[in-house]
């Protein structure tokens, strides 16, 4: 009697839901912020018409990657009363099906030519156990294909959906209001610099690339780019979840920047569709006429006993972020491709490098590659080493064998963090020394074309 009684009740439950509304995705007003990380949060707005007494809304093409426990939904026109939330990602597929109807009755086609017949499915593996439901035998099917189905098995969708048990309290106009996090989309910087040498100067584009992965299309949404880290919780177990130079386009509104909590957001002006598997580049910054400087360097942080090693000057281009230098907008982090043009005017490719998050007012270094016509070397003409005592001297040699002027800079890193530390140097003439902290000088060194330079440096640490 008490199972009887079970069995009833669960039967009444399911026939409360029986009436199912479908949320067409057609109606939605859709906006999406996108992250770095992977991440994006989704705001939608949908209606659709219901009517009075208790319903299953289903709320269909949600991505596969949504996190079902950032889902807030709020209902309003109508009176609703929300009684429990389900995301249903069981899709239909040959494989589901078959699993989803074991202990059922299917029908089944023995061989090609044969007559369909009836059975109970025992299995939903190759071969595939089946009771025929007139002699009662066992029959093994080879392919799943044999199986014929009669319709859906229950609780089964063609796509990812929300479905809320609701109970509206008139029939009415709904609107549903929802939010979410999913994972599989992202964006990220790209930026385009052309160097004009002869004055010095550099135009900047930049690109917001959106890479969406997270199996679902994003139709006329309004797109906002948050850049900076925002911090997630992470659980203790569980998975971790180059393009070419774009062309000029002709001028189109501006992207708006502004600064929102911690980070910096970029509001796309005008709405864009988002395809799945699709990546979209969005130009958000073009600025001309920044001034830069141009230098080789090389780091100095081996200082063996005796020998000589050879120096490496790579060459950089370094500017600052500021109005005054005709830029002054913050800088997502991103990848930078560098282009210059020969004495004919044709362009080139000479070196891409990447930026961080950049504020306005700060400098942007970037490594184009190894200057091809410097030389140098660093060798040791000095080294004395006792307890609580060191002294090392070092001669570089630097040669410029190009017609081009270069200036070369040489960062040069003590290794101790400790004692007094004293400084001798014969740097004079074309080269100057600064002091970047107690532990590290930069020298800078000017060569005309075709000049060499020699010069010693010398530290005393007494501890």
């Amino acid at each position: 009697m008490r199972r009887m009684t079970k069995i009833a009740a669960t039967c009444l439950m399911s026939g409360l839901w029986a009436q199912q509304t479908l949320v067409p995705p057609d109606t939605a007003d859709l906006a999406i912020t996108i992250y770095n990380d992977n991440r994006a949060f989704v705001h939608e707005i949908r209606h659709v018409p219901v009517k009075a007494g208790k319903q299953r809304l289903v709320y269909p093409n949600v991505p596969p990657s949504v996190i079902p426990a950032s889902v807030i939904p709020d209902f309003s026109g109508v009176g609703v009363t929300l009684y429990s939330q389900n995301y249903v990602y069981d899709l239909i597929t040959l494989p589901s099906m078959l699993k989803k109807s074991v202990g059922k009755t299917i029908h089944y086609r023995p061989g090609k030519s044969e007559s369909l017949r009836e059975g109970t499915l025992l299995g939903d593996t190759p071969p595939i156990p089946v009771q025929d439901a007139k002699t009662g035998r066992i029959v093994m099917l080879q392919k799943p294909s044999q199986v014929v189905f009669d319709g859906v098995p229950a609780g089964m969708i063609t796509r990812p959906s929300l479905v809320w048990n609701i109970e509206a309290q008139n029939e009415g106009n709904l609107t549903v209001d929802l939010q979410y996090l999913s994972t599989g989309i992202r964006w990220k910087s790209d930026y385009v610099l052309d160097l004009h040498p002869r004055n010095r100067t550099l135009d900047l584009v930049g690109w917001i690339t959106v890479d969406n992965r997270s199996g679902v299309d994003y139709p006329d949404a309004r797109i906002t780019c948050l850049a900076g880290e925002v911090h997630m919780a992470r659980p203790k177990r569980g998975i971790v979840m180059t393009m070419a130079a774009p062309m000029r386009k002709m001028a189109a509104p501006q992207v708006k920047e502004e600064a929102f909590s911690a980070y910096h957001i970029y509001k796309i002006p005008f709405r864009e569709t988002i395809r799945n598997k699709e990546q979209k580049q969005i130009r958000f910054l073009e600025k001309k006429g920044i001034g830069y400087d141009e230098f080789g360097k090389a780091v100095i942080h081996s200082f063996q006993r005796q020998g000589e090693i050879t120096l490496r000057f790579v060459d950089t281009v370094r500017f600052q972020n500021s109005t005054s230098n005709h830029l002054g907008v913050p800088l997502p982090a991103g990848i930078v491709r560098m282009y210059g043009k020969d004495s004919d005017g044709n362009p080139h490719f000479v070196g891409e490098s990447r930026i961080e998050n950049t504020p306005v007012d700060e400098n942007v270094s970037l490594q184009l590659g190894t200057l091809f016509d410097v030389t140098g070397t660093k060798k040791t003409t000095k080294y004395v080493s006792r307890e609580r005592y060191l002294d090392v001297e070092s001669t570089y040699t630097l040669h410029n064998r190009g017609k081009t002027p270069r200036t070369l800079k040489i960062e040069e890193r003590v290794p101790t963090y400790g004692g007094t530390i004293h400084f001798k140097t014969s740097c004079a003439g074309p080269c100057s020394v600064r002091k970047l902290t107690a532990f590290v000088r930069e020298f800078t060194i000017r060569l005309k074309g075709g000049e060499s330079y020699s010069f010693t440096s010398e530290f005393e640490v007494i501890r």
